[in-house]
């Protein structure tokens, strides 16, 4: 009988642990997340950074931005903007254990665009292969690309 209680309890204990291992653990690196106007050139991009705090592979992803700011929305022509192919087919991305992973996307725009109004008013929204959104964040950095 206690062979018995020993086994269950050790089956429950590693179901309960098999169960929390595959849990998806993907941060932000709010730091080096940034919006990055360049306007010599008429160019706005979004460059993010995820970190997998997991040891194992993640993936696939998808990434979308979504846009707040009605002058941005205006000049991109577009409130929702998916992370893509040149294509424009969706693109998945997958972030290896430990390991971090950078989305960039440049966009043409033509508006006059207020530094300090875009910050935190592009969300970035990641999600897995079945549409479940498993991340949200605001980018809360601008920065003005100078030529040298």
């Amino acid at each position: 009988m206690m062979k018995m209680k020993t086994a269950f309890l050790l089956l429950l204990l590693l179901l309960v642990l098999s169960g929390c291992g595959n849990e998806v653990n993907i941060t932000p690196n709010t730091k080096e997340s940034k919006i990055i106007i360049d306007e010599e050139r008429s160019l706005i991009n979004f460059y993010v950074l995820l970190e997998n705090e997991n040891r194992h592979k993640v993936g696939p992803l998808y990434a979308k931005f979504i846009i707040y700011d009605e002058t941005l929305q205006a000049a991109l022509g577009s409130e929702v903007i998916d992370f893509t192919y040149e294509d424009g087919k969706k693109q998945p991305f997958s972030i290896d254990g430990r390991k971090s992973y950078f989305i960039s996307e440049s966009f043409l725009y033509d508006a006059e665009l207020d530094n300090e109004e875009l910050i935190n008013m592009v969300e970035v929204v990641i999600s897995d292969e079945n549409e479940m959104e498993i991340l949200q964040f605001l980018i809360p950095n601008i920065e003005k690309y100078e030529a040298p």
